[in-house]
């Protein structure tokens, strides 16, 4: 079962810059480490990455939205129980957001 929240995190700790992420689209600047609502997470894997780019979406009338790039990174991750789950991060631009999460 998915739940979707669509909230601002606090932190995103990435395995390499910004430039490096720009740099590969296969991956390269992935989360390693995020907080929400106050707790550290431990991405322990990367399950996917893929990404958005402006000119994927459109209108009716087949102009294309002007949007940020969008990166798109589920994860599984833990916060230092027992038990891990899946997350679903989406960075545009400097901002993460964390929107959905698997149990």
């Amino acid at each position: 079962m998915t739940k979707r929240y669509r909230e601002e995190l606090d932190e995103v700790i990435t395995g390499g810059g910004s430039d490096a992420a720009e740099a590969d689209p296969r991956g390269a600047g992935a989360p390693t480490e995020f907080r929400w609502r106050g707790r550290s997470y431990t991405v322990l894997q990367v399950l996917g990455h893929w990404r958005e780019d402006a000119g994927w979406w459109r209108r009716p009338d087949g102009v294309p939205i002007q949007l940020e790039r969008t990166d798109l990174w589920r994860v599984e991750a833990q916060n230092g129980r027992p038990t891990r789950g899946v997350y679903e991060l989406v960075r545009r631009g400097e901002t993460w957001r964390l929107d959905r999460v698997w149990d």
